[in-house]
Formats: C-alpha cells, sequence, structure tokens
C-alpha cells in the first residue's frame, strides 16, 4: 500500500506519469531519484523500495506534513502524514481529535499540555534529548524490524518514570510474553512536530511521550481494533498510570500506540 501512496504524491506533483499499480518500475524509480536529487537526501546503498518511499516522504515534508525523517522506512509517522496530504488534497477538514480534559481525575505528577514549555523548556531544545531509557532486552523499530534498538532519548526529566514503566513491564511479563504482545516494538519518542490534527507542537516535540505497536494501535482506530486495549495489557496500563503518565487510548479512546508525561 505504501508503494501505491508513494505513487500517488509522485504523480501530484508531476513527477511520475506511470500506473498507479503499487509495484516499482522504471518510472517509480526515476520519479523518485529526481525528487531525491533535489531533497539532498543521502541515498547511498538504498533498496529500490526505499528510494520511491524516501520520495514520497520528501514530497510529504515539502508540503509541511512531517512525515519524520526522510530515510525510505514507511512508519505511522509517514503514514499519518499521507492521510493529512490526501484530507488537504480532497479538501476535506483536518483530523479533529478530542484532546480536551477528561472528565476522569488524572494523576497531577506531570503538567498539562499547555504549561509543558514552562515545565519542561523549550520543544526541541537539547534537554529534549538528553535522558537515556536503557530497554532490558533489545526493542525493534516498529517501521524496520531488521534493526533493533537497546536504548532510547527522551527529556531529562522524565527519563526516570519511563526507566520504571519499561523495567516494571519486562519484570511483570518476561521477555516471551512481553514479545508475544508486541510491546517490543519501539515506535519512537522525540519528534520536534506539530501534533496530528493541529498545530501545536506535540508532546514528542519535547521527547515526553513514546509509541510501541503502531501497526497494530493505529492513530484512528478505537477500543474496537486497536490491540492494546485488550485485557493482557491491563497491567502494561496500570503500571503506565501507575507512573503518572498519560495514555491517549485510554481516556480518550484514539492513538492507543501513545502514552505521555503530560496531562489533556
Amino acid at each position: 500500500m505504501s508503494i501505491l501512496n508513494a505513487q500517488k504524491l509522485l504523480a501530484a506533483a508531476g513527477h511520475y506519469s506511470g500506473a498507479l499499480d503499487g509495484k516499482i518500475g522504471s518510472q517509480s524509480l526515476a520519479a523518485a531519484r529526481a525528487v531525491l536529487l533535489r531533497a539532498v537526501t543521502k541515498t547511498t546503498g538504498w533498496t529500490d523500495q526505499r528510494l520511491v518511499l524516501g520520495a514520497a516522504q520528501a514530497l510529504l515534508d515539502a508540503a509541511g506534513h512531517e512525515p519524520g525523517h526522510v530515510d525510505g522506512f514507511w512508519g505511522h509517522n509517514s503514514a499519518n502524514a499521507f492521510d493529512a496530504w490526501e484530507d488537504a488534497r480532497a479538501g476535506r477538514p483536518a483530523l479533529a481529535l478530542d484532546r480536551t480534559a477528561p472528565a476522569a481525575a488524572q494523576p497531577d505528577t506531570f503538567p498539562l499540555q499547555k504549561n509543558m514549555a514552562a515545565h519542561y523548556g523549550p520543544a526541541g531544545g537539547p534537554r529534549c534529548t538528553a535522558g537515556t531509557v536503557r530497554f532490558q532486552f533489545a526493542h525493534k523499530l516498529a517501521w524496520d524490524l531488521n534493526t533493533h534498538v537497546n536504548t532510547f532519548r527522551c527529556h531529562e526529566l522524565i527519563a526516570p518514570t519511563f526507566q520504571r514503566v519499561f523495567d516494571d513491564a519486562a519484570r511483570h511479563y518476561g521477555e516471551t510474553e512481553y514479545r508475544r504482545l508486541r510491546l517490543d516494538l519501539f515506535g519512537g519518542c522525540f519528534n520536534n512536530r506539530a501534533m496530528r490534527g493541529g498545530t501545536a507542537k506535540s508532546t514528542h516535540a519535547w521527547g515526553i511521550a513514546v509509541d510501541l505497536d503502531p501497526e497494530r494501535n493505529q492513530l484512528k482506530w478505537g477500543r474496537d481494533k486497536a490491540s492494546f486495549a485488550g485485557s493482557a495489557f491491563e497491567p502494561f496500563w496500570n503500571i503506565v498510570e501507575s507512573a503518572g503518565l498519560v495514555s491517549l487510548g485510554r481516556l480518550r479512546n484514539f492513538d492507543w500506540m501513545h502514552f505521555q508525561g503530560a496531562r489533556l
């Protein structure tokens, strides 16, 4: 599906006139190389698929839809950016998600979203990646399963809390069950971008939010589809919430992949 989406982007930008068939041919590759040449992106060693997807990311980035790094790996940030591009092109309203304060009480361990800058400092600043969290066993990048990570960077103020969550979750489930539940699919932390469907900075821009297993917990999915809404994950969410962190899935029934160190 992502190759087809890339072809749509390349065609709309006037670089591609071939079939929208999701297949990588000479026309798709020529169009991708032309885009990436202008994007000043190093592509040495990239596969054909990465070239085409990287070009699509470059076009989304140029259009202001923030797909994440232009690296040729099509993850949830790229998919959400494509959805925003399609909405804008079709004249549909931008994604609107209810981020108002919920009726349920939230622990006051962390600041309200509107007060993040006062508490954490400027979005994208050096403190946003000054903290380090170490996994008890290697995780896989959700958008590139061949890449394993043992640590990730986050805001220095929230690093001890994230460390506690991952340590407690690993102890509770054990490695075999933890991996079976796909809690080991790391979807990212720091990303200096706007929130989806809005203009304000995302909590990711402060490095105070984590995404896990985005494929099975997509942004718009509710309890009827998101895997993290299942009963097997109740202990995990209890660990998250006992640390004072906020789950958008639990409070607002969207973005079940995500938890953050800021109250709604």
